[in-house]
């Protein structure tokens, strides 16, 4: 039996693969919510210069607030979610979540001093950990297997209309009113799609999309722990793309900042720019990465999902890297084309997951992967820009930001070893888990 062939025996075969307008509705809904997710995000990654002044703020300071203030405290709480997720309703979750967040959200504009910052925005990230979860869960329970990587790809490009609104309107606000008001703009409307969240989605039946006999059985987190350390692809998979995630934050989270400190553009230039090339090259990319996956799935076999992911990333390093240091008038071509491929990784790894883990224990493997995006992906990568600047300002001033953005992408690499052993490893590891399934993709 070749490997391909192994791989293709894991997965439980797919049924229909039909797509009803309900579901096209709910992954709308579910995109919209899921750009407020990122907007506020966004918001204050455009607006982090003005906000350093305003409060005297290091860059440091800066990283600990976009990283680790938030990203920790986002990731742990998506585990504790996802566990509720995966036995309680998940539509009331994500509407519950979107409110709360979208109040912090005001709440950081209101705020005097960076520990009022730091309190404010942990408060929005754990808020906004109970989003991905519960919707990646409730969307697998809509769309059948051979539409997932699509239906994927489709709302992870909710986070670049989130880049675009943020960078876009967050950047003018910010320039015309102060930064302040741009966080009390973006808090507000959330509130009212929560409301439709809560009213016209329908909690639909766990495992409705996949094969009968779907195992939802109740499980205990040591059940769930060791399923996971006992496939070293799935830890190999997660932690790769945790390290593209890394090397892509310096483009997604640091690009604004370079381009108002290094290339002095106006906080509204850089907004307008960045902001509609990243919208439409997130959104492009995201959308071409899901079909690719998909297609190359079902042709060969699911460990395509993770080819797809690792070519992305392979431009992303030389791309933020010409993007720092080539042609100045060049860097939208660059920022695009980085940004383009940078969107690659996540619809396939969030597709080839919900594929392999049970039906019972998918919010938490999703709850697992965003743990890795956020904690060693975001927050690793904000920390170490931010200390990094600061330890090279003395001696390359301004230019510090752009050296301490090249050294991130050192994670590429290692994220693309890490994945190129979860693709040779898996077939073994799945093997054991579906001995009896059929040739389904």
């Amino acid at each position: 039996m070749s490997v391909a062939q192994a791989v293709q025996e894991t997965a439980p075969p797919g049924g229909d693969s039909t797509v009803t307008r309900y579901a096209v509705f709910v992954l709308a809904v579910l995109v919209m919510v899921y750009g407020f997710n990122f907007m506020d995000r966004y918001i204050f990654v455009i607006l982090m210069e003005d906000i350093k002044r305003d409060l005297s703020l290091s860059d440091t300071q800066l990283g600990l607030i976009s990283g680790f203030a938030f990203s920790t405290v986002y990731s742990v709480a998506g585990l504790a979610v996802a566990r509720w997720a995966d036995h309680g309703n998940r539509r009331s979750i994500i509407a519950m979540a979107l409110a709360c967040w979208s109040v912090l959200t005001v709440a950081c504009g209101l705020t005097r001093n960076f520990l009022q910052l730091v309190i404010a925005r942990m408060g929005v990230g754990v808020s906004e950990s109970a989003c991905s979860p519960p919707a990646c869960s409730l969307l697998a329970d809509i769309y059948p297997p051979q539409r997932r990587a699509m239906a994927y790809a489709v709302y992870t490009a909710g986070l670049y209309v989130g880049l675009g609104l943020g960078f876009g309107l967050g950047g003018w606000i910010g320039e015309h009113y102060g930064w302040r008001a741009a966080f009390l703009w973006a808090g507000a409307p959330g509130i009212l799609l929560a409301l439709v969240v809560r009213f016209t989605i329908r909690e639909p039946e766990r495992g409705a999309s996949d094969s009968t006999g779907a195992d939802i059985a109740s499980y205990t987190v040591r059940e769930a722990v060791a399923y996971m350390l006992e496939r070293p692809s799935f830890i190999a998979y997660m932690l790769g793309s945790a390290l593209f995630t890394f090397a892509g934050t310096a483009i997604d989270s640091w690009a604004p900042l370079f381009l108002v400190r290094v290339r002095h553009v106006a906080t509204g230039d850089v907004g307008l720019w960045t902001g509609a090339l990243g919208a439409t090259a997130g959104l492009t990319g995201a959308v071409v990465s899901g079909w690719l996956a998909d297609r190359l799935a079902a042709a060969r076999d699911l460990r395509w999902n993770l080819w797809v992911a690792t070519g992305g990333i392979a431009i992303v390093a030389p791309g933020t890297l010409l993007f720092l240091f080539g042609a100045p008038r060049a860097w939208p071509l660059f920022y695009f084309v980085t940004v383009f491929f940078n969107s690659f990784y996540m619809p396939p790894t969030i597709a080839i997951t919900q594929k392999v883990m049970p039906v019972r224990m998918r919010a938490l493997a999703s709850a697992v992967m965003l743990l890795g995006y956020n904690f060693i992906g975001t927050a690793g990568c904000s920390f170490v820009v931010g200390v990094l600047s600061d330890l090279w300002a003395g001696s390359l001033r301004e230019q510090s930001v752009a050296y301490a953005l090249a050294t991130t992408q050192l994670a590429a690499l290692a994220g693309a070893a890490c994945t190129i052993y979860a693709i040779v490893r898996m077939p073994r590891d799945f093997a054991e888990q579906f001995p009896g399934a059929a040739h389904g993709r």
